[in-house]
């Protein structure tokens, strides 16, 4: 049974592995991005803190404790989906990931 050119179905293989790869890298970038941007968010709240008046002390802590929560979920997801990336790359056979963490730098 002819099932085709094996330099086609090498390519197949080559190429799906390269759009997984995108895939896992684009899931890491986009919770960097949304983490970023609860990062500057939490900044600004910190930054508006001399405007609160005594009785709303209570209220911007529950607010910040709530945003901080929010950060520490998303920056482990951030630190999962890197992982799982470099997981992928050396189920691939790349071994070296100093270009993932250049790239894909997660925030203290």
């Amino acid at each position: 049974m002819y099932v085709g050119d094996f330099g086609t179905v090498e390519s197949e293989i080559q190429r799906e592995k390269a759009e997984s790869l995108g895939r896992a890298g684009g899931r890491l970038e986009e919770a960097l991005l949304k983490l970023q941007v609860l990062q500057c968010s939490l900044s600004d709240f910190v930054s508006s803190a001399g405007e609160t008046s005594p009785d709303q002390e209570e209220q911007f802590s529950a607010e910040w404790a709530r945003k901080w929560v929010e950060y520490v979920k998303l920056r482990e997801q951030a630190k999962a989906l890197r992982h799982a990336l470099i997981i992928q790359r050396e189920a691939v056979g790349l071994w070296r990931h100093e270009d993932v963490h250049r790239q894909y730098p997660l925030p203290p």
